[in-house]
């Protein structure tokens, strides 16, 4: 697979190619700057006239001061941040926050009905927003019915003024960084969001949505708070037929806290979420941790889980597979997942991978995990097939979910007798088909 760097240095080569015969030869940088701040002679001293004025293909560079703008972007454009006298931080934070382009969202930027739009080195704050409920959708950054790129961003405040005001698991509401498309539209997009930190969010980091969508979400830092808002909360959240690439990413979340642990299933926070998702999607070598999951598949085919490292699970399990067929879950590194309680066995959770009998889980590859500190290592199902796993203190190397629950005995220590246990389905079957 090619990295990202090699990749953009592909499709640097290939617009040179294409910009000797096509409009791109024609294409002019523009300079945004504030009065009195050191940027050398700018066109504009607004994003927004910069963004009107310019052709397709055309820069606008930015010069560091605090924008109190909403953009709206219709035309392939690359918006650069630019550092002046050592002093880096583009901010775009408007005091108000309306819907633009007749969508039912507000968003600091909205790209809409386009493509090749670079949005690089930008602090993006959609904190003075007044937005409750689920109507209208909050965002950071909203990719539209459009391709681009989000590169070395920092993405804040897409808050609900109250986050109980959208209790609804999916979509929820308060996105930092928002893809996704018009139902009916039979189009193909790709998103890169790329270097970005992304915290102060309600309910996804970053949330795509669509079966023509397909996002590359590498190197990102994202955080949330967990379940202390009092609603769940997701790093990234790939759903209904959308593909790509997760990798790298680092994403924390919360932990339960003082919340019961019934209590936090139902506002759960996790790090990749796969809900429907399109058909091979890659979650790689992301270091996640303070989740009740660390990473959710519920409906996916042929997804390859591989080299993540997850620790710091209370709640549900480390990586959570349902209604999931032909997966590969390969070489992550797990550890801490608990708290080992009668929890554990009522819910069918605590364990480094579980893949939940009855969803319609089937020939799922997990293979040269390394799990430590947890209930069970890995809970399967008779179709799956587990080598090379390697268990660490752990209750229970692995568990057969068919037989549930007596293949989930309590979770005494060795030495002591192993209580009769209830024979109960537990609340953790009633997570299915729930997300």
């Amino acid at each position: 697979m090619l990295t990202r760097h090699i990749k953009m240095r592909l499709l640097g080569i290939a617009a040179l190619g294409l910009g000797c015969f096509g409009p791109g030869m024609w294409a002019k940088t523009w300079t945004v700057g504030k009065p009195n701040t050191g940027c050398p002679n700018p066109d504009y001293n607004t994003i927004s006239a910069a963004v009107n004025a310019a052709g397709s293909g055309d820069t606008i560079e930015v010069c560091p001061a605090l924008y109190a703008e909403q953009l709206l972007i219709a035309k392939p454009l690359i918006l650069r941040g630019l550092s002046e006298q050592g002093i880096g931080r583009v901010l775009i934070q408007p005091a108000l926050m309306i819907p633009l382009g007749g969508l039912q969202a507000v968003a600091v930027i909205t790209v809409m009905n386009t493509a090749g739009v670079t949005i690089q080195n930008f602090a993006v704050d959609a904190g003075d927003n007044s937005t409750t409920g689920c109507t209208v959708a909050v965002s950071g950054i909203h990719f539209y019915n459009s391709s681009g790129t989000v590169d070395n961003d920092a993405v804040s405040g897409a808050r609900l003024s109250n986050p109980l005001s959208c209790p609804t698991l999916f979509p929820g509401n308060g996105f930092g960084v928002q893809i996704d498309q018009d139902p009916n539209s039979t189009a193909s997009f790709r998103v890169s969001v790329w270097n970005t930190s992304i915290r102060d969010f309600t309910r996804n980091g970053i949330l795509v949505v669509g079966s023509g969508e397909t996002a590359d979400i590498e190197d990102n830092s994202i955080a949330g708070v967990g379940p202390s808002l009092g609603v769940n909360q997701f790093g990234v959240f790939l759903a209904t037929g959308a593909r790509g690439l997760v990798a790298r990413n680092i994403i924390t979340l919360g932990t339960c806290g003082a919340i019961s642990i019934s209590d936090c299933i139902n506002l759960r926070s996790e790090g990749v979420v796969l809900r429907s998702a399109g058909e091979g999607v890659i979650i790689d070598g992301n270091t996640i941790s303070n989740v009740q999951a660390g990473i959710f598949v519920n409906g996916a085919a042929n997804a390859r889980v591989t080299g993540n490292t997850i620790g710091n699970v209370d709640a549900l399990s480390a990586i959570h597979i349902q209604g999931s067929t032909s997966g590969m879950v390969l070489g992550n590194r797990i550890f801490h997942v608990g708290p080992f309680t009668a929890d554990t066995a009522s819910d069918e959770e605590g364990c480094g991978i579980n893949d939940v009998s009855g969803t319609g889980s089937s020939a799922n590859i997990i293979e040269a995990n390394w799990i430590n500190d947890a209930y069970c290592g890995v809970a399967y199902v008779s179709g799956d097939r587990l080598q090379l796993n390697v268990y660490q203190n752990t209750l229970f190397e692995s568990l057969n979910g068919d037989n549930y629950p007596d293949s989930f005995p309590a979770p005494a220590e060795p030495a002591q007798a192993a209580p009769a246990r209830s024979q109960g389905q537990g609340l953790g079957r009633l997570l299915r088909d729930q997300q």
